[in-house]
């Protein structure tokens, strides 16, 4: 089982250090740039990559504690548009279709799914 954690001082979110995974027996993957933003993105990029065939996904209670904590971030679900034929952003929960996953933007903002990537300095791939 693979369970998330998100590493601060509740209750406050200026203190944020860390997200991290741990997985297997005693392995541990830690994103820690400072930016929750880009940490939480990359940890879902190795989650999808490397543990989701083979772990069953779980978040702690940190995680749940860290969002209520403040207002500095809002969920931006993430869904395979068939119509276009790639990856869009959505910033609710429409039950339209499952989403791929919950990323987290800065509030108040709502970029593509292009521009999240670029904001994080995730490569873009070639179609």
């Amino acid at each position: 089982m693979s369970v998330t954690s998100i590493q601060y001082e509740e209750p406050d979110q200026d203190t944020y250090e860390s997200v991290s995974v741990a997985f297997g027996q005693d392995k541990k993957k830690s994103f820690q740039t400072g930016d929750f933003v880009k940490d939480w993105y990359f940890k879902t990029k190795f989650i999808l990559q490397e543990l989701q065939d083979i772990e069953p996904l779980m978040n702690s209670s940190s995680v749940d504690h860290f969002i209520m904590d403040g207002d500095k971030y809002d969920s931006a679900y993430l869904y395979f548009n068939e119509k276009i034929n790639e990856p869009e952003l959505r910033f609710r929960d429409d039950n339209y279709n499952i989403p791929v996953c919950e990323l987290f933007v800065k509030s108040g903002t709502s970029p593509t799914w292009h521009e999240l990537r670029e904001l994080v300095g995730d490569p873009k791939t070639e179609k």
